[in-house]
């Protein structure tokens, strides 16, 4: 037992782990479209009214004085010229749909993460093709030649490097050798390291002024107070520093996740409103785990606020009905919302799926009353479809 962990430090080290990363994906896609937008000043925004802002755009926006996160009636005021776009997420998720195809020629193991980025193990590839470099290029130009998108593919032992590489690093393939993980880091900005974003980590760094890796490195080597520092956070924050993680490249796999996302098409922080939209979404959740005949032992929901920020919370669902499903839904949303701003997109998604009997329980009124309700509910939507129910504020 003394040996597992030298044993998995080996394995790790002897992992090849690529990440691929389309720079500003929507802008590319959009200009792959219409190529009259290549030279033109062009922002991509959430919504057009007048609180919908800059998700992204194009280095003439920005020499016009736009940038990230700039609300839509400000941009349009600086700058007449540049053509704003809406997201289009329909457009995106076709074309990340197919760039999965594409680089899945090359590796049985792909991970899609978000639009315009991927995670490949290509472990045990070098007897195809030869070494992790000429791999790389392989992949980079079958992109090219695909959809003629600009393209950078991180390579190192794991998927934290890999991912970074490819945020900092200009050249188009950049490797990172086993035993430079450290050296690698230390220069960079502390906030690329995951457990950064969380508020009370990112409240210390900015506090004890740890702006860099290495400072973050330094710290974690006087180990009880890096403890009393970072409290729960340590570990993960001192693995990050060191350039370490065991996580493993997963493939997509079909239904074992049903997510509803919803993307606000005015940010808001209507209370009323949203707790319609949360209860919408839900019962599309609760009509499809009856469908299933399942109850979901995982319920994560998730909120992207205006300014960037994201704030989540987990819970679980022992009952499928509507109302229960509704119900546990509103009580995450609730626990996560714990800010005032306005909130462009949630998410709920359900996964951990366990079969559930759809037998009556004859001593409980309001629970058999509640099972019911939703049989009747889900013959109409089958019927006449999802959209002909709405709910109340």
């Amino acid at each position: 037992m003394a040996f597992m962990p030298i044993y998995s430090f080996i394995i790790m080290n002897f992992r090849s782990i690529f990440h691929i990363r389309l720079q500003n994906f929507e802008l590319q896609a959009e200009r792959m479209l219409d190529a009259a937008l290549k030279s033109r000043a062009v922002a991509i925004i959430s919504a057009h009214y007048t609180n919908g802002t800059i998700v992204a755009l194009s280095s003439e926006a920005r020499q016009e004085g736009l940038c990230k996160g700039m609300k839509v009636s400000l941009a349009r005021k600086m700058s007449r010229s540049t053509r704003l776009l809406p997201y289009n997420r329909s457009l995106y998720s076709r074309m990340h749909h197919y760039l999965y195809q594409t680089v899945a020629e090359f590796s049985p193991v792909v991970e899609p993460s978000v639009f315009g980025q991927f995670y490949m193990d290509m472990t045990g590839m070098n007897g195809i093709y030869k070494n992790d470099l000429r791999a790389g290029d392989m992949i980079s130009k079958r992109i090219n030649e695909a959809v003629r998108l600009e393209n950078h593919i991180g390579i190192s032992n794991n998927k934290l490097l890999s991912r970074i590489s490819t945020s900092v690093v200009p050249e188009r393939i950049y490797k990172i050798d086993s035993g430079e993980e450290s050296h690698f880091l230390a220069p960079l900005h502390s906030r690329l390291l995951p457990t950064s974003a969380q508020p009370s980590v990112e409240r210390m760094l900015r506090f004890l002024f740890l702006r860099q890796v290495q400072d973050v490195q330094s710290v974690m080597e006087q180990e009880s107070a890096a403890q009393a520092i970072f409290s729960r956070y340590y570990k993960p924050l001192a693995m990050e520093a060191k350039g370490m993680d065991t996580s493993a490249v997963q493939p997509p796999r079909k239904q074992d996740h049903i997510i509803e996302q919803t993307i606000l098409p005015e940010d808001s922080n209507d209370e009323e409103k949203l707790c319609a939209i949360i209860r919408q979404m839900a019962g599309q959740v609760g009509f499809k785990l009856r469908r299933r005949s399942e109850i979901a032992r995982h319920m994560n929901l998730e909120i992207h606020y205006t300014d960037g920020y994201r704030s989540e919370r987990t819970g679980s669902l022992k009952i499928n009905d509507e109302a229960s499903v509704v119900r546990g839904c509103l009580e995450l949303f609730f626990r996560a919302n714990i800010r005032r701003n306005r909130i462009r997109t949630i998410i709920i998604d359900a996964s951990k799926f366990q079969t559930v009997a759809c037998q009556l329980n004859l001593f409980s009124p309001t629970e058999t009353q509640h099972r019911v309700l939703a049989e009747a509910l889900d013959h109409i939507r089958r019927k006449h479809g999802f959209a002909i129910i709405k709910t109340a504020a």
